[in-house]
């Protein structure tokens, strides 16, 4: 080896070991710009790049590491730096540099990261003699600095994530995994630990929540770590003051458990508190029960006394009372028969299910026959006339729906004009969901419903009452002018919502009326 690389101007040889005992790579320029030839060269650099001294020296050094055309926007930053050493005399820091280098023994473009600084060296006489362009490769730092902020990119984003996710590493001791460690995991995650992901970092699993060892939430994703096989389970964790409902799944990957939550703490609260709402529905429910019971028997019984004895009074005493005692009696009687129908009511009513119970597919023309059949009397009395038009088959009970048709004709018949010949008219369309009447809000989800009409031409009523007439006890007529005890269209509504359907009512006053009833196809 030559152990001197160059001359400066007074004929002054720099030292080749001098300059491989500074710390860097370094390349010693001469100050003739444009060219910048290179004087001298240090052992690590020519190391670094796999390059032989004798090819660099006398070179410039633009054309001895930019003449291929690559890299033209390194180039330009080194020829702006030097030319500024030029002018100011002093030292002159580049910034940062990424190359890529063929790795002569493997073939592979290898990235590298260069923090060049060029100084100037002066002479005797204050002028300019050299620049020492000198290289430190912080290739690792930056690697490590670029990991650092793709981490913190990865942890900004998980952590916009509202579901819980960590990723753990297992700590063994003799052959056994004893616990594990966080190795990431995310705020949402962090929140029940009323901590932040950072603080969480690298702490064992059973120091911040020490009851995990007692559920799935450890014995899972040890066999997951173990066998290879993801897992999804449901866990109610009630340590450690926590009361959490998750869905978890655990997967491997490499050497760590990946865990993802899907939190419906919230949910299970509130199906909890329906299922309390339930149960106490459930217990209103046989309460009604029971009042029925009473109603249908207990109340029934001195009920029919009070008919029967009130008319053995008014028979034994007949000729002897008087006009007022007499208007009493009657009274009395009335009262009684209309309490009687009302409990029937009532009774009627209180067993009509709001949900379906054992529906099946049955005929509305059987259901209208079989109404018909019942009302042969009254209809017959009052030489009405009605008119059943085609009806569909309908999923439900047929029972209920006796009682949907029996009150609405019998209330048709009811309020007839006086004088007129009663008239009724039943039919059928289709109308789909988004057609239906605003009032009319089905639990069914089927998207065609069947409309079946019951039309009249009674006396009708006036519209604005349309929601009042479906209410308990409510009449738009007094009992004397029309018997009845305001609960058949209670019933009505109540028999078409537990069928998923739903009741409404057009009409006015002296035009008679029309009731719609929508049943699910």
């Amino acid at each position: 080896m030559m152990p001197f690389s160059a001359n400066d101007p007074d004929g002054q040889s720099i030292p080749v070991f001098l300059l491989n005992a500074m710390p860097g790579k370094h390349l010693v320029l001469k100050p003739d710009a444009p060219i910048f030839t290179i004087l001298a060269v240090s052992d690590d650099y020519l190391a670094a790049l796999d390059l032989q001294r004798e090819s660099l020296i006398g070179r410039g050094v633009f054309d001895s590491f930019f003449s291929d055309g690559h890299n033209d926007g390194i180039a330009d930053q080194l020829r702006q730096s030097l030319w500024q050493v030029l002018q100011t005399r002093q030292v002159h820091a580049m910034a940062d540099q990424r190359h890529q280098w063929l790795n002569a023994h493997t073939g592979v473009l290898e990235g590298r990261a260069w923090r060049p600084v060029n100084k100037p060296v002066l002479g005797p006489d204050g002028e300019l003699a050299y620049i020492i362009h000198s290289v430190e490769d912080v290739t690792h730092e930056v690697q490590l600095v670029e990991v650092a902020q793709a981490n913190e990119y990865l942890q900004t984003i998980i952590n916009l994530l509202k579901e819980p996710l960590q990723v753990l590493q297992p700590i063994v001791e003799n052959g056994e995994i004893v616990d594990f460690r966080f190795r990431f995991t995310n705020q949402a995650y962090a929140a029940y630990a009323n901590t932040t992901p950072d603080q969480l970092q690298g702490k064992r699993v059973g120091e911040v929540f020490p009851g995990y060892f007692e559920t799935v939430s450890f014995t899972n994703p040890v066999e997951t770590y173990k066998t290879g096989q993801p897992l999804t389970f449901e866990i109610h964790y009630d340590k450690d003051g926590l009361d959490l409902y998750n869905l978890m799944s655990t997967f491997k990957l490499d050497d760590e458990v990946v865990i993802h939550f899907t939190d419906f703490t919230r949910l299970r609260q509130l199906q909890l508190q329906l299922e309390a709402k339930v149960d106490e529905l459930n217990r209103s429910n046989e309460n009604l029960k029971q009042f029925a019971y009473i109603a249908s028997h207990d109340l029934q019984e001195p009920l029919r006394k009070i008919q029967s004895f009130s008319t053995l009074l008014e028979n034994q005493l007949d000729g002897q009372l008087t006009e007022t005692g007499s208007d009493y009696l009657q009274r009395i009687n009335l009262a009684g028969a209309r309490m009687s129908i009302l409990i029937k009511d009532l009774l009627t009513y209180s067993r009509t299910p709001i949900s379906p119970q054992d529906f099946r597919l049955i005929s509305l023309a059987d259901v209208l026959a079989d109404v018909l059949t019942t009302l042969d009397w009254t209809i017959s009395q009052q030489n009405a006339e009605i008119v059943v038009n085609t009806l569909p088959m309908v999923n439900g009970d047929s029972s209920q729906l006796e009682q949907l048709f029996q009150n609405l004709i019998a209330n048709a018949l009811k309020f007839n004009k006086p004088g007129h010949r009663p008239f009724v008219e039943i039919k059928s369309d289709l109308r789909p969901r988004n057609e239906l009447p605003q009032s009319v809000k089905p639990t069914n989800l089927a998207t065609l419903f069947h409309e079946v009409s019951v039309r009249d031409k009674g006396i009708g009523f006036d519209v604005q009452y349309v929601d009042r007439i479906f209410q308990v006890f409510q009449r738009l007529h007094g009992k004397n002018e029309y018997a009845g005890t305001g609960l058949g269209l209670a019933i009505c509504q109540r028999v078409a919502e537990a069928h998923g359907g739903g009741i409404t009512a057009t009409s006015s006053p002296g035009e008679g009326a029309t009731f719609w009833v929508y049943l699910p196809v």
